[in-house]
């Protein structure tokens, strides 16, 4: 047994990382349907781990301390990029997306129900394989499987991890395939009124920034502060019986604080934002991935599976037909229904390294960069602890 946690799991994953890019890059199907480097690392080694393990017996035991870290810093630089300013710039589009989101996520509790009712399972598996482990990914698969635990349903959390898990895969092969088929299909491009005076966003591998000592510490002094707060508020709020996620009241907190610092004309180097929680984005995937037991996934995730399944179809044919439309119908909306299909089956990490594989191949999108992280961090897991409650309160679960 051999035990990885902190730096050895963070070098192990940036290992990964590495060796997936070179993959990606010299793959054709991999390259060409923009399948992010951290799936394919992460994969990979996943694969070598479960080998090992029925080879040699060789068992890794993983410490995740390091990478729910990087899930809350990553979600704290996503609220300091939610401006009301940029809100108010989404204009109508940010309106029918909120309605399109709230029916999606109705939409894909009920599908895993019905899912579940009919393949003989638990229906409360169909609410863990719907919008907790798909929309709301890890995370809220850890929070709520550990509610619905204290609530009698015995193994919650696994089920609901091994569906997330199934789900970033999902979320991470198919949001390229589906954009890469209507930019081609619908012959879109970028429009130059939306890109002209913006630049794309360099990939973690190649941006260059400049920076001084002092503007690092102040961006570092504000993540650490929004994500001290944001923990004392969820401490608070789960004493007073209100569950969600670790990173939702860090996320909220990092709104309030980016936003009283325009009123006061007080800045933080943007860019040094993006890159640190570009960084944090990709190790998290990577390290998601890498720590797969797929032993134990195909031993007893078989009703996770065939509930996942159904669920990627189903959001393959909504991003398709309805968030297109709802978006849209250009080159803007492609990415945009990409980055839906990430953070719908994996959460906004997976969303958002689908539009930037995307807009590194075919061109910038001003509009998926600001939408996608509103629709998964603000209105999906907003929406999402509302409609689940209205679910759990159904008779069904009672």
């Amino acid at each position: 047994m051999v035990h990885l946690s902190g730096f050895s799991f963070l070098l192990l994953a940036i290992i990964s990382y590495k060796l997936g890019r070179w993959i990606t890059s010299r793959v054709y199907l991999l390259h060409h349907y923009h399948i992010p480097s951290p799936v394919t690392g992460g994969l990979l080694f996943s694969v070598l781990f479960a080998l090992l393990d029925t080879l040699f017996g060789f068992k890794v035991e993983w410490d995740f301390s390091l990478r729910n870290d990087l899930l809350l810093i990553f979600f704290c630089t996503v609220g300091l990029n939610a401006r009301f300013r940029l809100l108010v710039s989404g204009g109508k589009t940010l309106v029918v997306l909120f309605f399109v989101i709230f029916g999606f996520l109705i939409l894909q509790n009920s599908v895993g129900v019905l899912t579940a009712i009919t393949i003989g399972d638990q229906p409360i598996h169909g609410l863990l394989a719907g919008t907790i482990s798909m929309a709301g990914g890890h995370g809220t698969a850890i929070s709520w499987g550990a509610f619905l635990e204290s609530q009698g349903y015995q193994q919650a959390t696994e089920f609901g991890l091994m569906a997330a898990t199934m789900g970033l895969i999902m979320g991470g092969l198919l949001g390229g395939p589906i954009a890469h088929t209507l930019i081609k299909n619908k012959n879109l491009c970028p429009s130059q009124a939306d890109v002209k005076g913006f630049a794309i966003p360099e990939s973690v591998e190649t941006r260059q920034i400049k920076l001084c000592m002092q503007q690092i510490l102040n961006v570092i002094l504000l993540i650490a502060s929004c994500i001290i707060l944001g923990k004392w508020l969820n401490t608070y709020l789960r004493a007073e019986g209100i569950v969600m996620p670790d990173y939702l009241p860090v996320l909220l907190i990092a709104i309030v604080c980016i936003n009283v610092s325009d009123l006061v004309n007080y800045s933080f180097n943007e860019q040094f934002i993006n890159l640190f929680g570009d960084i944090c984005l990709e190790m998290f995937i990577t390290m998601s991935l890498m720590s797969l037991n797929l032993i134990q996934l195909a031993h007893s995730a078989l009703p996770a599976f065939i509930i996942v399944m159904v669920q990627s179809l189903v959001i393959c044919v909504f991003a398709y037909w309805i968030m297109f439309r709802a978006a849209g119908k250009d080159y803007d909306a492609s990415l945009i229904s990409a980055g839906f299909i990430g953070l719908g089956l994996g959460a906004t990490p997976v969303g958002l390294a689908n539009v930037s594989a995307l807009a590194h191949r075919f061109g910038p999108s001003p509009k998926a960069y600001l939408i996608v992280p509103l629709l998964g961090s603000v209105f999906t897991d907003t929406l999402n602890a509302v409609i689940l409650q209205g679910f759990l309160s159904l008779p069904i679960f009672q």
